[in-house]
């Protein structure tokens, strides 16, 4: 089966806007970047046999991205927000052939080989969601087959809203949690945990 990982990228220098109060603009920067280049530089090398496409509004974003190999899907309208950046991936991927899509945030803190290869594992012909809650309800991952075979809708709690829309849409359904993945550096409280980025952006 085709798979595609998107990573859907808003501009750093829009990004991170919940942590504008400990970090100044040019740290959220850093830390954007860094997550971003860790973890598409992972998925680059450790999963060379899949296609990874970065959508993006940022010229900065589409150059690193086709440094790392990576396609790239330029949103026209900006600010149209995720939901709009994952269903313009999603149309992209199923007019081209593309059998399951994997969204997976630029910002996951570490992604880890062994929960990407058990999420993948889940993965079935029949039209089907797998969908990886973040720690505060959220979604952190959603494996989609055929790519645009329901909405999107990420925000609060959207793991249970994604759960239901695919329940509802008579699809099978199956949400994992894996640990690592269900952290992202959202807000202060993620800094405190992720000491290690803290130091790197502040130095």
């Amino acid at each position: 089966m085709t798979l595609s990982i998107v990573i859907p990228m808003k501009s750093p220098e829009r990004s991170k806007s919940r942590l504008a109060k400990v970090l100044s603009r040019s740290q959220r920067k850093k830390l954007t970047l860094t997550l971003f280049e860790k973890n598409l530089g992972f998925l680059r090398q450790r999963y060379p046999q899949h296609n990874v496409l970065v959508v993006t509004e940022s010229k900065r974003i589409e150059d690193i991205s086709r440094s790392f190999g990576a396609d790239v899907l330029l949103e026209e309208q900006k600010l149209a927000g995720l939901n709009a950046a994952v269903t313009l991936a999603a149309e992209y991927n199923a007019q081209r052939g593309i059998e399951t899509q994997l969204v997976i945030p630029g910002d996951i803190e570490t992604l880890d080989y062994q929960e990407i290869e058990y999420l993948l594992s889940h993965r079935e012909a029949r039209p089907s969601v797998v969908v990886c809650p973040s720690y505060d309800g959220g979604t952190n991952a959603i494996m989609t087959t055929p790519p645009n075979v329901m909405p999107f809708s990420f925000g609060p709690n959207s793991c249970q809203v994604h759960l239901l829309s695919a329940f509802e849409a008579g699809l099978h359904t199956q949400r994992l949690f894996l640990e690592n993945l269900s952290f992202d550096v959202d807000c202060p409280d993620d800094l405190n945990r992720a000491e290690i980025w803290f130091e790197k952006i502040s130095a």
